[in-house]
């Protein structure tokens, strides 16, 4: 119990008062009067009274009094400690990024768990005891934001929807799940959001402003060592096929692992790596045989087991080859050889598109080469033959770029190019690069923009009869973009994207992100299939393909969880094709550091003042047994003031005032 007020305690005057009023009042005695004559007389000896006479026990005093010091307590403003029912809206913010995934142990002797479990333990605490009376919205971190409930009232479906929540492997919106936790809470008096973290944090929490209190809660948990394959791949050179693996030891103490290293599921070589904590090595596997997929394994557990494994596909040791179909430009052809790729030049003559090969005089359409390319480069027009027999079904089975062309142009004044998020875009930034005018045609079904220039597509992207397309919609000779020291970047980033995707593997990407894939036209359907790892022992259910208007589209979204899967393709005659990819986890999520420093300053009033930090709030909640609330005790003591004055009106009533 507690006091609000204490200058309530110059209204205890009053019952000094009651108590003069008392002493001070005149007192008749009884007496007999034998005669009239007498009356005059005995008026007169009554006169004399005692003023200072000595308080007896009289019940209407004590229960003036009592009024009296009731009213003075309750003018206190008294109140008990009552455990708090919670806001009127709490938005429950849990960290379901991938370093949840990681096993802690207590130090307490209690089997050892993700920081998953045990933070849904916590969220089920708060909801029983200091949110039991509260609207309830959760929210998780996924690569966007997202709501699992919102302004529930219903506990059990509260304790289910925290039940549902998994790890996400990818890179996490982190401030942007606080940023809609304040959105969410901004015109609101009564709420509050309250975060659930293990403290590994990307971002800049304290830059968002909130208008209501916030709490953050972190996992108690003690982690151990970690270690991390963090790179693995298989090339095959001269001396034969080699594979590397990157291992990291990101605990305390030096360690000792065993990495294994399969072929298509079949151990081929074990090698040791011994670190000290926080140490890098490299080991290297030698004459390794030939298989489709290589799995690198670290032995035994640890603290995290998304990072345990990883595979490779062979690269093989081959320069691509590419047909560069052009009526002379000496600046492609040149970027096209810095990529170390074997280029064959097809010189195109005259406006029918007559063609000789390697710069000699000829007007006959040359023969399709006996080497298939890897890529075919159209600078310019595209020459008639490419829709004619064998030059059409090599250009539908082959990755085709095309730069300019002959189509009407419209003047864009040497606008500002904008960059969308692509691999030829990787490097690029387009800065000081003038481009006066662009083609303007139709884009075809494929195509996505990945470069613009006020609205107008100026360089686009995508896949057409399941091959990859580029096309510049602009000459080169009107731009001066081949001066620029970005063009034979932009030149070797484009080969690397249209010839690294003729496999039959996508690579390795990270959980979550959006891959280019290759789309058969006749593709009625598409899945990833998990097929090893850790999205296996997980059983990870397969995951149906983005699709639109046009059917499958060429961009896919990489499972949520870690581990090797296929992306399988089945057309109408039910006959399926597959893509290997690896999924796997966000690297952020894998460095177990030190928690961010600037999350604890999002823990603030409501009034903008800064309160304890996390662990301090966790303190205060274990030693009072949760948050607590103050309950005013001023109503019950104004009532119970009436009853007494009641009470007091019926004494005077039956006369027993004196």
């Amino acid at each position: 119990m507690g006091i609000g007020s204490w200058l309530g305690l110059w209204f205890g005057l009053s019952i000094p008062a009651i108590l003069a009023m008392y002493l001070l009042k005149r007192k008749f005695i009884d007496t007999k009067v034998p005669s009239h004559l007498l009356w005059q007389r005995v008026m007169k000896n009554l006169e004399a009274n005692r003023p200072w006479q000595k308080l007896q026990n009289r019940l209407l005093l004590w229960l003036q009094l009592l009024v009296a010091a009731v009213l003075v307590f309750a003018l206190m403003k008294p109140y008990w400690w009552a455990p708090d029912g919670g806001k009127g809206h709490v938005v429950l913010v849990a960290d379901t990024s991938g370093s949840m995934g990681a096993t802690i142990s207590t130090g307490r002797g209690e089997t050892a768990e993700e920081s998953l479990g045990q933070m849904k333990r916590m969220i089920k605490d708060y909801l029983r005891q200091e949110a039991k009376d509260s609207d309830i919205t959760l929210l998780s971190m996924n690569a966007e934001p997202n709501v699992v409930i919102s302004r529930e009232k219903d506990r059990s479906r509260a304790l289910e929807a925290v039940d549902s929540l998994q790890i996400y492997y990818g890179r996490a919106a982190y401030d942007e799940t606080l940023s809609l936790a304040s959105a969410l809470t901004r015109d609101e008096t009564d709420a509050e959001v309250v975060v659930f973290t293990d403290g590994q944090w990307r971002g800049n929490p304290d830059s968002i402003p909130f208008h209501v209190p916030v709490k953050v809660m972190k996992t108690d948990a003690h982690t151990g060592s970690n270690l991390a394959l963090q790179q693995f791949g298989v090339k095959d050179g001269a001396d034969g096929k080699t594979a590397v693996a990157v291992v990291n030891n990101g605990g305390g103490a030096a360690k000792e692992a065993n990495v294994n290293m399969y072929g298509d599921g079949k151990l081929l070589q074990t090698e040791t790596a011994r670190m000290k904590p926080g140490e890098t090595v490299t080991l290297t596997f030698r004459n390794v045989p030939d298989a489709e997929v290589y799995r690198a394994e670290l032995e035994g557990q640890d603290d995290y087991a998304a990072d345990n494994e990883a595979y490779a596909f062979l690269q093989r040791n081959e320069s691509p080859r590419i047909l560069l179909l052009t009526r002379g430009n000496l600046f492609l052809e040149k970027a096209l050889q810095l990529t170390g790729a074997e280029v064959v030049k097809m010189t195109l003559t005259g406006n029918e598109g007559g063609a000789s090969v390697s710069g000699e005089p000829g007007t006959a359409v040359a023969a399709v080469p006996e080497n298939a390319p890897n890529l075919i480069v159209i600078d310019g027009q595209t020459p008639s033959f490419a829709a004619q027999g064998d030059w059409q079904k090599l250009i539908d089975r082959t990755p085709v770029w095309t730069v300019g062309g002959s189509d009407g142009k419209m003047d864009v004044s040497g606008g500002q190019p904008k960059l969308e998020n692509h691999p030829v875009n990787r490097y690029a930034s387009y800065n000081g690069v003038y481009i006066g005018s662009l083609l303007n045609r139709p884009l075809p079904d494929w195509a996505t923009p990945i470069v613009s220039i006020d609205g107008h597509p100026a360089v686009i992207a995508g896949t057409a009869n399941g091959q990859l397309r580029l096309s510049f919609l602009f000459d080169l000779e009107d731009t001066d973009f081949p001066l620029s020291a970005e063009f034979p970047i932009v030149v070797h980033e484009a080969v690397s994207w249209l010839t690294g995707s003729g496999g039959k593997n996508l690579g390795r990407h990270t959980a979550g992100t959006r891959v280019e894939i290759p789309i058969a036209a006749d593709t009625v359907s598409a899945r990833w299939i998990a097929k090893d790892g850790l999205a296996q022992k997980l059983k990870v259910p397969e995951i149906k393909a983005e699709a639109g208007e046009k059917g499958i589209n060429a961009l896919q979204q990489m499972p949520p969880v870690p581990g090797l899967y296929v992306f399988e393709q089945q057309n109408r005659e039910g006959q399926t094709t597959g893509y290997f990819a690896e999924s796997s986890a966000d690297p952020f999520e894998v460095k177990r550091g030190e928690p961010n420093a600037k999350l604890a300053a999002i823990g603030q009033a409501a009034d903008g003042n800064g309160t304890a930090a996390s662990r301090a709030v966790e303190a205060a909640a274990a030693n009072s047994g949760g948050e607590r609330r103050q309950m005013p005790l001023v109503t019950l003591l104004s009532c119970l003031a009436l009853l007494i004055i009641l009470v007091e009106w019926g004494v005077y009533q039956r006369g027993r005032s004196i």
